[in-house]
This record gives structure tokens, sequence and C-alpha cells, in this order.
């Protein structure tokens, strides 16, 4: 299994697309840091919004405000690609019979490619938090914050640089682990189809709609079981000081997605036909 995995990280890591990736992923928030330090030395200008709005105060904190714009569509978008791609392009190359020739099952195939891409989500999410945080650094230092509740109408705390890092690792893991039930879901779709353009749409399609739907209110508790109300559940330790009990449930709605998807995802493509 290890050499499995091992095969397809190679694989999957060497391709241009990973490389158009990583420059991606380090080009861009490198340029919302530079905006953020450009605006807040505007006085004609606020500063923008949330923790856009916090995030010159430190460089410890920059990272929260980077994290806070690219998980709602950047990295989901990379994310649907590494996961929608997973199968589906094997396919269409027309490699997949040759790989179910070696002597491994398919669900130890499934498997492997799921847990290589699922890598591959956490390492971009990782890299963007390294990105943000180095630049941040660069430009604002490594000082605590004095960040306003609700508004500064219950006054004001302040977090130490020690609680902003670890704050900061937990929020990088707990939006990197906020993906786990869209790479169930691409996965999915990657054994679907034979067209890796079409899983990776899917799969990013899936939580484009989520997203829309979990905006309208009206719809209640219904809400609750979308892949994506919970993910923003991290902010609160940044914008009120508290670890929102919001974060376990968010976890616990990964899992279920993981755990259930996934299980029909490998059902699915021990049955499929290969021809391809």
């Amino acid at each position: 299994m290890i050499a499995l995995i091992r095969t397809e990280f190679t694989k999957a890591a060497s391709r241009t697309r990973s490389l158009v990736i990583l420059l991606l992923l380090i080009g861009l928030p490198t340029l919302i840091v530079v905006a953020i330090n450009a605006r807040s030395g505007r006085p004609d200008r606020d500063g923008g919004e949330g923790l856009f709005r916090l995030a010159s105060q430190s460089g410890l904190l920059v990272p929260a405000a980077v994290l806070s714009a690219t998980s709602g569509f950047l990295l989901i978008v990379i994310a649907g690609t590494l996961a929608g791609d997973s199968v589906a392009s094997d396919a269409n190359w027309g490699n997949l019979r040759y790989l179910l020739m070696r002597p491994v099952s398919r669900a130890r195939l499934l498997i492997a490619k799921a847990f290589v891409a699922g890598m591959l989500i956490w390492a971009a999410t990782i890299l963007v938090t390294l990105a943000a945080l180095i630049a941040g650094l660069i430009l604002f230092g490594a000082h605590p914050v004095t960040i306003p509740s609700l508004g500064g109408l219950l006054g004001t705390f302040n977090i130490s640089g020690g609680a902003l890092a670890l704050r900061v690792l937990i929020a990088t893991a707990y939006v990197a682990f906020g993906f786990s039930a869209l790479l169930a879901i691409g996965t999915l779709f990657s054994t679907l189809t034979d067209t890796a353009a079409s899983a990776i749409g899917a799969t990013v399609g899936v939580y484009i709609v989520s997203e829309i739907l979990n905006s309208i209110t009206q719809l209640g508790q219904v809400r609750y079981a979308f892949p994506t109300h919970y993910l923003d559940a991290w902010e609160t330790m940044f914008t009120q000081n508290t670890y929102s009990k919001e974060m376990i449930v968010g976890i616990v709605v990964q899992v279920a997605y993981l755990v259930v998807v996934g299980a029909v995802a490998i059902a699915v493509f021990d049955r499929k036909d290969i021809r391809s």
C-alpha cells in the first residue's frame, strides 16, 4: 500500500498542473498581503472588512485573513481539481486498465488515489498559510493584536503572539480537513466519468451550490447538513476570542461525508466496467 501511495503521489506531483497550482498558491497570498499593506498605508481608506481590517496589526494575523479569502473559492477549486482528477484522468488517458492489471484490488487503488489527493489538498492549504505568514512577517512583523469585540461595543481583547500562532495552526488544519467532504465527492464523481473536466466541474459545482443554498436562511436547519456550512467556524478564534463549538460539529459533518460518500465511491468503482 505504501509503495502504491508513493507511486501515485510521484505521478500526481510531477504533472504540469501541480506546478501551476504551486505558483498560484505562493503568488496569490503574496499579492493579497501586498494589497493589505498598500491599503493600510492609505489614510483615506478604511483597510477592508473583517480579518482584513485587523491583518496589518501583525504578520501572525495575516494568514487568517488570507485563509478566509481563499477557502471560499480558490482552495475549493484546487481541492476539487485534485479530487476530481484522481481516477478520471487515468481513464481519460487510457491508463486505468493497465493500473488494474497490477495485483492490487480496486478498493486499495481508489483509497491510494484519494489519500494522495487528500495529501495534496492539505499541502495546498498549508502552502497558502506559509506564503501569507512569510509575507506578513516581512511587511508587518510579529506582534500581539488588540481586537474590538463586536465592533467595539463590548470593549476589546488582546491575543498574544504565541496564541496567534497556535490559532493559525488550528485554523489551517481545520480548513484543510474541511475539504474532506469535497475529497469524497470528487473521488466519487471521478469514478463515474472518464473525463477529468467533468468530474472536476461537478465537484466544484456541488460546493458552489452548497454555498448558495447555505446563504438562504429560510432553509433553516437543513443548512446544517451542507458540506460548506461550517467551513468558516474557525474565524471566531480571531474575531470573538472563542473556540466555537461549531468547529466540532463541522468535523463530525466532514467525517460523515468522508465515510458515507467514500464507501459509495468504492462500491461504484469496484463494480465499474473499465473500458479505458
